[in-house]
């Protein structure tokens, strides 16, 4: 009795792990459209109706902040879908997704506080680490694919 009612309840957890991921993956879906759908009007915008001069330095940062909130949507879509058809996720995408984000920041951020600069020293030693992670991991699965 009691290994039947843990099968049952291990089977509806399962049941709703995969209904949160699919209603996750498609939220993501539609936030990465609607994010591509105002980086494209903004840049439309900005092309028909230019300042005077070339592009601003401000407003080329937020295009590149806007293209890597885009790529970094893309990657999580990827992490769900690997989850979703795998029932695990690529430690490798979400250090690269975590990396993507932490460059975001840096080409966000607006220096001149000295606040500012103690906070670039934090996501300095986020990137890192991250990296150190991403190389690590690399390097066991290169060991792993050797001992193969």
């Amino acid at each position: 009795m009691t290994d039947d009612w843990i099968e049952r309840k291990d089977k509806y957890l399962e049941k709703f792990q995969r209904i949160i991921v699919v209603v996750l993956s498609w939220t993501m879906a539609v936030v990465v459209f609607f994010a591509t759908i105002e980086l494209i009007y903004d840049l439309a915008r900005y092309l028909i109706y230019p300042t005077i001069g070339l592009l601003e330095i401000k407003e080329l940062l937020g295009f590149f902040g806007s293209i890597l909130l885009v790529l970094i949507g893309v990657e999580l879509l990827e992490t769900f879908k690997a989850f979703r058809l795998e029932k695990s996720v690529n430690v490798l995408t979400v250090l690269m997704v975590a990396m993507i984000a932490m460059a975001r920041k840096i080409i966000m951020v607006e220096l001149g506080e000295p606040s500012d600069n103690v906070n670039l020293v934090g996501v300095a030693a986020i990137i890192i680490a991250l990296s150190v992670g991403y190389y690590l991991v690399m390097k066991a699965r290169s060991e792993e694919r050797k001992q193969a």
